[in-house]
């Protein structure tokens, strides 16, 4: 079976932008997998939209191979069976005032093994059962990974079916996630907190939080709550009792993230990722005169890292001025903190990053000899130098 191909958020919507381009003439569809909640659904939907597609949504994991095809009603006339079409699958024509339709077959991987096999006649004949796809029909699967998410999926393993699918393996970053929060109008202390806090976007180990968790959030403060603006959220939390917003917000996206979501606008953290990664001088120089508190200090740096980390990895680890400039500022802060918690950032860095080879170029940076020597004698342990 092909190994699913890792891309961000804006890389999925470049690779669907291009697929609709081709309004379905292509001789493949487009598999997307990945972590619950990270978000495939919603993308899907967003660039159909874009395209003026319309959108139809079928959870495969809930039919039955005979649902696909239609129920057979008899023709007395003809004397023989006829189906009728679902109405779940794509109609016979495009709906006027639409350039096409995209549908998206989701839970392709948790359905029955005989729904599997009618997935390679839609692909290939462009044929549902007896039931015929009207052109400009662009096929998207979607699934979860299996063993590594905690999901069930079925197994199978269809290599001609396998061939006509390109597979793609959406892994989110709050870069990405957050231009795509703007155009959805997600709630502002969502888009707030995530960009300040990059890592708590998702996480992988745990499936919570994750983008999906975060939207439901959005949904709450909006619709449940009716709070329009960050400030009216934060004036809600201080003047009022919060316990069972903070329970609701809690169950979405997980006790941690949901606890320091809301501590963020009771009382916010004095130093973030952000600050880090900036080089803010007013931060550095609280650092140096230990008034931060340690906590907020591991928060911060584990953010940076995080931060380090994801756009490392976008830029196929060759990192440009901007990042070797993030880079820099990150060696400056974490060379002001105790010794034991030092090493275990610095070990982190090297261990996530992937930017070990990049240090003494970040060095480089700092024109200021004795501020450079400082960190290159703090960090030298880590260094072949």
């Amino acid at each position: 079976m092909k190994r699913p191909v890792e891309v961000s958020t804006s890389e999925l919507i470049e690779i669907l932008d291009r697929y609709l381009q081709t309004e379905g003439d292509i001789h493949y569809a487009i598999k997307i997998v990945g972590y619950p909640g990270v978000g495939k659904s919603a993308i899907v939907e967003q660039v159909a939209r874009k395209h003026n597609y319309y959108y139809i949504d079928t959870r495969l994991a809930f039919k039955e191979n005979v649902d696909l095809g239609g129920y057979p009603v008899p023709d007395n006339n003809l004397k023989r069976m006829i189906y009728f079409r679902p109405r779940f699958i794509p109609p016979e024509t495009v709906p006027e005032g639409y350039d096409g339709i995209l549908w998206f077959l989701d839970e392709a991987n948790r359905a029955h093994p005989t729904v599997i096999q009618t997935l390679f006649q839609i692909i290939t004949e462009r044929m549902c059962g007896e039931h015929a796809l009207p052109p400009k029909t662009a096929i998207v699967l979607a699934g979860n990974l299996g063993d590594s998410d905690n999901t069930v999926i079925t197994d199978f393993d269809d290599s001609a079916l396998d061939g006509r699918l390109a597979v793609f393996n959406l892994v989110p970053d709050a870069e990405n996630w957050l231009q795509w929060a703007i155009d959805e109008n997600i709630h502002p202390a969502v888009i707030h907190y995530i960009a300040t806090y990059t890592d708590r976007l998702w996480d992988s180990s745990s499936v919570n939080p994750n983008p999906r968790g975060w939207h439901q959030v959005s949904d709450t403060l909006y619709k449940a709550y009716n709070f329009q603006t960050e400030e009216q959220f934060q004036s809600y939390l201080i003047h009022n009792d919060y316990t069972v917003l903070q329970k609701i917000i809690i169950s979405l996206i997980g006790q941690v993230a949901g606890t320091d979501f809301i501590l963020q606008y009771v009382s916010p953290r004095v130093i973030d990722s952000n600050d880090i990664l900036a080089g803010n001088e007013k931060k550095l120089q609280e650092l140096k005169d230990n008034t931060i508190p340690a906590e907020d200090i591991l928060w911060a740096v584990n953010g940076a890292i995080h931060t380090l980390y994801t756009e490392t990895v976008n830029k196929n680890g060759k990192p440009d001025e901007q990042l070797l400039q993030k880079l820099t500022n990150f060696l400056r802060f974490v060379s002001c903190t105790r010794a034991d918690t030092r090493v275990s950032f610095m070990f982190a860095l090297v261990r996530d990053c992937g930017l070990f080879t990049q240090i003494p170029d970040a060095l480089k940076r700092i024109d200021n000899t004795e501020v450079k020597q400082d960190i290159l004698e703090k960090v030298r342990v880590f260094l072949d130098v």
